[in-house]
């Protein structure tokens, strides 16, 4: 039986927008900070906790970030 997940697991989606929290900086990143959902990962590692993280696009650059990195613009 597959269990639901809640919002808190996976608090966004495919194509929600999104803006990356202050202190958080990649030279690849908009300078608006503000970009595209276009797909939901596991997260990886050794060290990785469970749970999901979020390839988001801004132009022409997909970067990868933990939920905690990120808000969604309403």
């Amino acid at each position: 039986m597959a269990t639901k997940q809640t919002n808190k697991e996976r608090p966004f989606q495919v194509g929600d927008l999104v803006r990356v929290r202050d202190g958080t900086h990649d030279p690849a990143m908009a300078q608006s900070r503000t970009g595209l959902i276009v797909e939901v990962v596991a997260l990886t590692g050794r060290y990785a906790a469970p749970g999901h993280a979020y390839m988001v696009q801004f132009g022409a650059s997909i970067l990868k970030f933990h939920p905690m990195f990120l808000e969604k613009v309403s």
